[in-house]
């Protein structure tokens, strides 16, 4: 496992209960999407993965995580598409025994400058056989795989499927995205890549309190006075332990919080433009209709229906799956007293899921009924949705 003083920081039980999410699919050869809002930590929970020297525990199959990065592909040739996986495990030698070092060395260096796609794909190939023989697992550990999504060919999405078909018992894929692949601008382009990726996701989000903890003593620990226990539990309640919030939080603690009686950090915090520009990214994260949910849970009003037993695809259902809606004995709950406050000073954000009234055609988004509407845009309307 390649690792650094980073990485070294980090406890090894951080996000535990995602980790042993993440290692039950890669210990039966599944593969699978790290899904986080922005802010939510999602990246450097994979580097973590990757680097951290107990991340993972021992296992009877040894498992190689190999981080890649498509979205500095200098072109969009299949060659160089080769040449930059080949170069991931180049860059990830020291982890490797020193037999395997040779064979991902002269691959590597034979192919690096080699325009034909056929010269890297056999260098490849002929890797993953020496992982086989060896009975070790490679896990290619793919962040921010939606804005590669946003520029891959199909050739590019089918190449990492097949690979995946020829080397089942060797080759699975953890992919890093800020939404549900199901929202991919175009989802097709992953062609039966998709059917690897829909069964598995593991949801980042706010963190627990051992690793908020963890986080304000590493964010506070040069600070000219120190956080008090209350302090922290301050920090982390407001900002239900969210990653970006929190460490921004942090950030204005060592600048003014400790002047701030603590009974106006929220107000406070609210008012400062960081944070605030942390809670709109959050809340652009969200779609139209869970927008709009979080927008009725404000009033005191709204009952929505089956507290206790929300339908799976349901917006209730995908908010507490993402970590934003915590479910109590009484109600649900946002996470995060300032996003709650947010959401209250900005009542008109979030207009709701467009659906057309069952044995009717009268269009609704969200509770209104949409009634400015050209016939040409009805009939669309009642078309697509239908």
């Amino acid at each position: 496992m390649q690792h650094n003083r980073l990485w070294e920081k980090y406890p090894p039980t951080y996000r535990a209960q995602e980790v042993q999410t993440v290692l039950q699919w890669i210990q039966t050869g599944n593969s699978g999407s790290v899904v986080g809002l922005p802010g939510s930590g999602k990246s450097n929970f994979l580097g973590f993965l990757c680097h951290h020297p107990q991340a993972l525990p021992p296992h009877e199959t040894a498992i190689q995580l190999i981080p890649i990065d498509f979205n500095i592909l200098p072109d969009r040739s299949l060659a160089t598409f080769y040449r930059v996986i080949l170069r991931a495990f180049y860059e990830t030698q020291p982890q490797f025994t020193t037999q395997l070092q040779v064979a991902i060395h002269e691959p590597y260096q034979s192919t690096k400058d080699k325009r034909d796609p056929f010269l890297p794909q056999r260098a490849l190939r002929e890797l993953l056989l020496q992982f086989r023989q060896r009975q070790q697992r490679v896990v290619l550990v793919i962040d921010r795989f939606d804005d590669f999504c946003e520029h891959a060919t199909p050739a590019m999405t089918n190449t990492l499927r097949g690979l995946r078909d020829h080397f089942k018992d060797t080759l699975c894929y953890i992919m890093g995205l800020r939404h549900d692949i199901a929202y991919l601008s175009d989802p097709t382009i992953l062609g039966e890549l998709y059917e690897l990726l829909d069964l598995h996701t593991c949801w980042i989000g706010p963190m627990s309190k051992a690793d908020a903890q963890h986080l304000v003593h590493q964010e506070t620990h040069l600070a000219t006075r120190t956080p008090t226990n209350k302090m922290i539990d301050t920090l982390i309640n407001l900002t239900g332990g969210y990653p970006a919030l929190l460490k921004t939080a942090c950030h204005w603690w060592q600048q003014s919080g400790t002047t701030i009686p603590q009974a106006q950090w929220a107000n406070a915090l609210l008012a400062n433009r960081s944070i605030r520009h942390r809670l709109q990214e959050l809340w652009d994260g969200l779609d139209q209709e869970e927008q709009h949910t979080l927008s009725q849970l404000q009033t005191p009003t709204f009952t929505p229906q089956n507290k206790h037993a929300p339908d799976q695809d349901s917006p209730i259902q995908r908010l507490l799956d993402k970590g934003i809606l915590w479910q109590t004995d009484e109600a649900w709950q946002l996470f995060s007293p300032l996003l709650a406050k947010f959401i209250a000073a900005n009542p008109i954000q979030g207009r709701g899921k467009l659906w057309v009234e069952p044995g009717s055609a009268i269009v609704h988004q969200g509770d209104t009924v949409l009634q400015d509407l050209t016939q040409l845009e009805h009939a669309l309307l009642v078309f697509l949705l239908r």
